[in-house]
């Protein structure tokens, strides 16, 4: 039995920042880990083998999301996803403008900044109190030399969903290209890039039960995208690099179960958080949400007046709990999407991210419930948590 201060998965609140692998992907990655070793670009029988492995993941993750085949490339992870979308779309450009919401990703965030530091015009486009950017907003900041919008399907702290539907087809309209950063949506949330008309989203294996270290970039057919990455001229020569046989395979039969529906469902994670919402705000009233709106069905990013999210998220962790404070991998400083949101230092440094996932049980909520008040309590009064009280 985990001790205390031990990884449990009952313990485990933070999906939005990484999900355990699937049984069946485990079993898949052990198979191949053992039988597929050859170079997928290899001409020999290994390679040959690899290679068919590799297509055959394109074509189930294309299906998945509504794609052709030709349109997914895999890559290292949504970081890298991100950026390719980013810089690719600034190459061979002396000048130009971007628009990017101020609730991204820092891999977008920086990625804009940098571009800014190389002399594009940056506009960053504001939220509202309940975590949406306007559709206004973003119509008002394009300008005739806009290249690229890049605006989140959903923000992966407070869950809260942007227009992604309504600013595709903006873009379209108007001839500016659209880069959706996807990786908080893929397990929770139907994506069809045929619903919505973006030409660029970016996905990350292990946001969706799939290993670490593997993503995709959908490119729509048409769209002139070039390298990021620069080799033997894998991938249509447009991402170089060996393709990790092993990670894209998990990473489609991972998006086959979530398209299948062989996941648990949006309406059990919106059953489970709000059972930890309505148990939250028994034993904690002065608690209240940031953001609002639509959402995703697991995330609750929650305020508690006068309790530093650092000290907090670290009793938890004392007592075997993983949650967030801001974004699973942030520095430790205020949440910049709770302060881009307006809701001020003290309460971007006052709240904790809870994100539910496919292994989130009732009885994991209730036991969070019957152990928050220790670590609320230790933390008001500044007292030691003896690990004992923590059952």
């Amino acid at each position: 039995m985990p001790q205390p201060n031990e990884p449990s998965p009952g313990r485990y609140f933070d999906y939005n920042g990484s999900t355990p692998l699937h049984p069946r992907v485990q079993a898949l990655c052990r198979e191949l880990s053992e039988l597929e070793f050859g170079n997928s670009a290899a001409p020999h029988p290994a390679g040959q083998s690899a290679g068919r492995i590799v297509e055959e993941a394109r074509a189930g993750l294309a299906a998945a999301l509504g794609a052709a085949p030709r349109e997914i490339f895999f890559t290292g992870g949504g970081t890298e996803s991100n950026n390719w979308a980013l810089f690719a779309s600034a190459r061979d450009r002396r000048a130009g403008h971007l628009v990017v919401s101020a609730v991204e990703h820092k891999s977008v965030l920086n990625a804009a900044l940098e571009l800014e530091r190389q002399g594009f015009d940056l506009t960053l486009v504001q939220p509202g109190e309940d975590g949406a950017v306007q559709l206004r907003d973003v119509e008002d900041a394009l300008r005739e030399d806009t290249f690229l919008v890049s605006v989140m399907w959903a923000n992966n702290e407070t869950g809260v969903c942007q227009p992604v539907r309504e600013i595709a087809s903006l873009c379209k309209r108007r001839g500016v290209r659209f880069h959706c950063d996807a990786v908080a949506v893929m397990g929770k949330l139907p994506i069809d890039v045929g619903e919505v008309p973006c030409d660029l989203l970016s996905l990350s294996g292990h946001k969706f039960h799939a290993p670490k270290g593997v993503g995709a970039l959908f490119v729509r057919e048409g769209v002139e995208l070039p390298p990021l990455l620069f080799g033997c001229g894998h991938q249509q020569g447009l991402r170089s690099g060996t393709e990790n046989t092993v990670g894209v395979a998990a990473m489609a039969a991972a998006a086959g179960l979530v398209a299948r529906g062989e996941l648990g469902g949006q309406a059990e994670l919106e059953a489970r958080r709000q059972q930890l919402w309505d148990g939250l705000r028994e034993l904690a009233p002065d608690c209240a949400r940031n953001g609002g709106g639509d959402m995703l069905p697991n995330t609750l990013n929650v305020h508690f007046p006068g309790v530093s999210s650092a000290a907090l998220q670290a009793r938890l962790g004392e007592m075997g709990f993983s949650v967030a404070a801001g974004a699973s991998a942030s520095s430790g400083g205020a949440s910049h999407v709770l302060l881009a949101m307006g809701l001020g230092e003290e309460r971007a440094s006052q709240s904790l991210r809870f994100s539910l996932g496919d292994g989130t049980r009732s009885e994991d909520v209730e036991l969070l419930l019957e152990q928050l008040p220790l670590a609320l309590r230790a933390v008001r009064d500044g007292s030691g948590l003896g690990l004992s009280e923590a059952r």
